[in-house]
């Protein structure tokens, strides 16, 4: 059975009243959407996470030889 999951949308630390203890927020962080902390601060988290980061990782590739028509300088020592 899945867990339904919200994502924390706030930064900080707060005191949960219910347990007298420190609860620390972090945006983006997955939460148990039936924990106790959540049922009572649905205004701290979202269905969806704050935001999504995706990386595209450039490969820059070298050109071994030169290409038809073109011309290269070239340094003699």
């Amino acid at each position: 059975m899945t867990v339904p999951i919200v994502f924390c949308q706030e930064q900080g630390r707060t005191i949960d009243p219910a347990t007298g203890l420190t609860v620390t927020l972090v945006p983006g962080e997955a939460w148990a959407a039936d924990d106790p902390f959540v049922k009572a601060h649905p205004e701290k988290f979202a269905l969806e996470p704050p935001r999504i980061r995706r990386t595209v990782a450039r490969q820059v590739i070298e050109q071994a030889s030169k290409a038809p028509g073109e011309k290269r300088a070239t340094k003699r020592g």
